[in-house]
């Protein structure tokens, strides 16, 4: 009673030296730091004042008193401080994805994290506990498969997302799993979603990297739309089918090519809708009835031009030479009568298939 009687009076008056000496049996070299970070806190909290000042604490912009607010003012002892929950400032989702609320849902939060300080990133605790065992955690950097990031390449297994997986499809305990990405974590697996898979326009890049690639280029496509514009979700589960395929006819009244008749060539059989180097989204290289993939430089609409619908240096590899082979001029052969030199489209318009006016 008399110890209790002596930290009541500490706690009360605030005096900050004697907090200081009590910090000091545990953090000698820091204890004029954890008292100035934590003040008469410290005096009973020595632990969580002692990582606060080490680490930074929960938040720079943050002390002892935003998330504990006074309950009994003046007096001190098991409750006297509000402990707030994390729901109360964060977007937080249960993990593993479950209906939690209030009590539960701090647990489950508090189970990875430690609010006060710590060396990891993201507040992630130095050792967490799963199944009677304490895993030693490292998490560094946020990296995906890399030393001190989300899974450890050197001991597979004993990562901050694989220590705790059983019977996930990538990246298990027992260092087994089928092979997955090696990007970071948290770019598909989303801390707010409960790290359940999330898909929005920011990673579709991840598993379609070439169109992505293909989309940085620029054209009218990219300037416009984002992938979802085009792609919309199906609700299907992540994978094949997950998102639809748009018609290019639900935005462009245009007829497609058709010599010999409807329904014509699909329009990808010369465009590539997420980007190419030519113009129009013309593709670099044609697959061609008479001889295969044919490559395409396609960055002029001057008529008989490199690069154009017709060649003049090389004929029979323009654009619109290379799939002709029974037209009166500009074949695939370079052969064919003499024809205007001027653009293709006052006669040959794209909207209306490429049959002359």
């Amino acid at each position: 009673m008399k110890l209790v009687s002596i930290m009541r009076s500490l706690c009360v008056s605030g005096v900050a030296v004697a907090a200081a000496g009590l910090v000091m049996m545990v953090a000698p070299a820091q204890a004029a730091k954890v008292v100035d970070v934590a003040g008469v806190c410290a005096a009973c909290h020595v632990a969580e004042s002692a990582a606060s000042a080490e680490h930074g604490g929960h938040a720079r912009i943050l002390d002892c008193t935003s998330c504990h607010s006074d309950r009994r003012p003046g007096r001190f002892g098991r409750g006297h401080r509000r402990v707030e929950r994390c729901a109360s400032c964060h977007e937080v989702a249960g993990h593993p994805p479950r209906r939690r609320s209030g009590r539960r849902m701090q647990r489950n939060c508090l189970r990875c994290h430690t609010p006060h300080g710590s060396p990891n990133l993201s507040l992630v605790r130095e050792q967490i506990r799963h199944r009677r065992r304490l895993l030693t955690i490292d998490f560094v950097n946020t990296s995906g498969v890399a030393e001190g990031g989300f899974i450890d390449p050197d001991d597979p297994g004993a990562g901050l997302c694989a220590g705790c997986h059983r019977k996930t499809e990538f990246y298990r305990r027992d260092g087994s799993g089928a092979p997955h990405f090696t990007d970071s974590c948290t770019d598909c697996h989303r801390h707010e979603a409960g790290f359940q898979a999330v898909v929005d326009d920011g990673n579709c890049g991840i598993c379609h990297a070439e169109q992505a690639e293909r989309f940085a280029k620029p054209s009218g496509h990219a300037a416009r739309f984002a992938c979802s514009d085009c792609h919309a979700d199906t609700a299907a589960p992540i994978g094949p089918g997950h998102r639809a395929i748009a018609d290019c006819a639900d935005c462009h009244d245009t007829a497609t090519h058709a010599p010999t008749g409807p329904p014509g060539f699909p329009c990808e059989t010369c465009h590539e809708p997420h980007g190419t180097d030519n113009a129009f989204l013309v593709r670099e290289a044609i697959d061609v009835p008479q001889d295969g993939l044919r490559p395409i430089r396609f960055d002029d609409i001057a008529g008989r031009a490199d690069g154009s619908f017709a060649s003049a240096s090389d004929p029979g590899t323009g654009i619109c030479e290379v799939c002709h082979t029974t037209t009166q001029f500009y074949r695939a052969d370079g052969m064919g009568d003499p024809h205007f030199t001027f653009s293709c489209l006052p006669c040959h318009r794209h909207t209306e298939g490429f049959s002359p006016r």
